[in-house]
């Protein structure tokens, strides 16, 4: 049984976790504003744009462009995860990670030869962990995205995508639903052929057939040098879309996970601060019995 000096101890060591971890869930939730308005809005251009490419590359059919040609047999695949850098935000890292676990199992069993490219130091710990090799990382970009190095991650994929060094590109990252809830998700990126959204998006969204509704364009300048110019543009705002809501997600988890700390901290310092009173209070009542014993024997 541990003695009140000891409950002490351990009442003050909890109190003073409790302030990093509120301090900790202040700081989440002043990033999160910001974070969850940047993600917020860039859904529906990120969505809009791949609608309005796909139509645009339905409408120039027989253009053979170079990020729409799917490669037969596929052989190489470069998988990028998005993770956060630091910890302590809940099972966050975790759903992504189990993701594209689960995605390089499958192009494995297919036969596939897959390269690893990985932002956040997590994603890059979990894969050296289990003896992947990560041929690009990127550190300390997870929190505060920018498009330039969202233009930067894609311009090499396109470029290699191009000249034939990879037959296609995933993405592994976790989608800002809500404060309270992020899911993990795999898309495609390369190559373009499904331009409506992620691998099997349109199916399970219950979209219409590629094709219906479609508006008629005229093409100015001509649909090849749209193409050229737009296509690159959706991979960027694809990544770049991607880091933001990865980015809401983790402040949201964070805050998330350091509150239910807070509160369980409260939780110990109440069980621990009634214990001691109790404790108090029979050491107290013993002194009272003694003394009153000691003063009937005199």
């Amino acid at each position: 049984m541990p003695t009140s000096r000891e409950l002490l101890n351990r009442r003050k060591a909890v109190s003073n976790t409790r302030k990093i971890t509120k301090t900790m869930e202040l700081v989440a939730t002043a990033k999160l504003q910001k974070a969850q308005q940047a993600a917020v809005e860039s859904r529906p251009y990120a969505r809009t744009l791949r609608e309005v490419m796909g139509e645009l590359a339905a409408a120039s059919a027989g253009i053979d462009h170079p990020l729409l040609r799917v490669r037969k047999p596929l052989r190489k695949s470069v998988v990028l995860i998005i993770t956060s850098d630091r910890g302590l935000c809940g099972a966050f890292n975790t759903n992504v990670l189990r993701k594209a676990f689960a995605l390089l199992e499958k192009l494995t069993g297919e036969g596939r030869e897959i390269e690893l490219a990985a932002i956040g130091k997590k994603a890059v710990s979990a894969l050296t962990y289990r003896g992947h090799d990560v041929a690009q990382k990127w550190t300390g970009i997870s929190d505060k995205p920018t498009f330039e190095q969202a233009d930067e991650i894609a311009t090499g994929l396109i470029e290699r995508y191009a000249e034939k060094q990879i037959d296609e590109t995933y993405i592994a990252y976790s989608e800002f639903v809500s404060i309270s809830k992020q899911e993990a998700r795999v898309e495609r990126l390369l190559p373009l052929s499904a331009l409506g959204g992620g691998e099997g998006e349109s199916e399970s969204k219950g979209a219409e057939p590629h094709g219906a509704g479609r508006a008629d364009y005229i093409f100015h300048p001509s649909p090849e040098e749209i193409l050229t110019e737009m296509l690159p543009l959706v991979i960027k705002n694809s990544i770049f879309n991607a880091m933001l809501q990865n980015a809401a997600g983790e402040h949201a988890a964070r805050r998330l996970a350091m509150k239910n700390a807070t509160d369980a901290a409260d939780d110990m310092i109440v069980a621990i601060t009634r214990q001691y009173n109790r404790m108090r209070q029979a050491r107290i009542t013993q002194e009272i019995a003694e003394i009153v014993g000691g003063a009937e024997a005199l």
